[in-house]
């Protein structure tokens, strides 16, 4: 008997939902937390740091005259950086544009394409100021390179604009301990040089990865028992019938860490990941972003196959002194 089936049948409309699903959501919590800077930037950004001179004994004889003068400004160095252009290119053909998309609109993809292109640049510049990238000056063949964070929290020179030896981090404020073996005497010992070095019990936005994040859990989660030499659980209990296993604050004898996750640290573009291990503790007062232009879009001459724009940044990463910063920089 013939019929009509659903397989075979002609002219049936397609079912497409107003709906365009992108599963990827990752932030940039550093982006979205660091100051501007107020200081319009060229290529080459400069700024000052100073350092209070060592104690010195008293008991002056009464009466003596003063025999000796001091340099208040011996201590005071220049700090460099550059900033780097980031770019997005969005394009999309005449047609492409012209086209009724679901979830989108009439004539609406090139919007959208901007609007996306926008989100990915804020990325580009997240991924390269959480990275261990060196400064590199444009040469004609490659362009210039800002110091990443990983670069400035170190404790020796860098090969281009190296910073002053008196303002490096402290190689006890840098943890290279395998993150199994992290414990929480390591990172209060981190904390420790942080204290150290300013002086101020400060609370420390550290940005970290997921397996740094989950350490921190573990370690302050479990206490040993002395009797058996096992770990035991602490229990922790939030509202009544939930369970709560998550360390977001951690507090130890000489600071605080608030702990911020973080997908861009540590990026190896050679193979588009990110290292789940790095952290960061921050003090923002120390950061800023300087810009020698904001992120904005330019539209491009459409040469008759469609609209086409760029959208792009020029900015860099101003450290102003590293050496009160800290960093958890295992490898495995």
């Amino acid at each position: 008997m013939a019929q009509t089936f659903d397989r075979s049948q002609v002219g049936k409309r397609e079912s497409l939902s107003d709906v365009i699903a992108v599963v990827d959501a990752k932030k940039t919590p550093l982006f979205a937390t660091i100051s501007k800077g107020s200081d319009p930037a060229n290529s080459l950004m400069q700024w000052q740091a100073d350092a209070y001179a060592a104690p010195q004994a008293g008991g002056i004889v009464d009466g003596a005259d003063v025999s000796t003068t001091e340099d208040a400004a011996e201590n005071r160095r220049i700090l460099s950086n550059y900033t780097e252009e980031f770019r997005r290119t969005p394009k999309v053909s005449k047609r492409a544009n012209l086209s009724n998309v679901a979830g989108i609109g009439l004539k609406q993809e090139m919007a959208k394409a901007i609007v996306k292109k926008q989100f990915e640049l804020k990325r580009d510049i997240e991924c390269r100021w959480g990275a261990d990238s060196v400064a590199q000056a444009d040469n004609g063949t490659v362009g210039f390179v800002g110091h990443s964070l990983g670069s400035w929290i170190k404790a020796t020179a860098q090969t281009v604009l190296p910073v002053d030896a008196a303002f490096l981090t402290p190689s006890a404020s840098i943890d290279t301990t395998a993150m199994a073996s992290l414990t929480t005497a390591l990172a209060n010992g981190v904390m420790e040089s942080q204290y150290g070095q300013v002086g101020a019990e400060n609370t420390y936005m550290l940005l970290c990865g997921t397996s740094l994040k989950k350490q921190f859990t573990k370690m302050v989660g479990y206490a040993p028992d002395v009797a058996s030499n096992t770990a035991i659980k602490r229990t922790s209990r939030g509202d009544e019938g939930k369970w709560m296993d998550n360390i977001q604050v951690f507090t130890g004898d000489f600071g605080t860490y608030e702990l911020v996750l973080s997908n861009w640290l540590g990026w190896n573009y050679s193979t588009s990941a990110n290292s789940t291990y790095r952290g960061y503790a921050l003090d923002m007062d120390m950061l800023e972003a300087r810009y020698q232009q904001p992120v904005k879009y330019d539209p491009l001459p459409d040469s008759g196959g469609g609209p086409r724009g760029v959208i792009s940044a020029i900015v860099g990463l101003v450290c102003k002194n590293p050496k009160g910063l800290g960093k958890f920089a295992a490898t495995s």
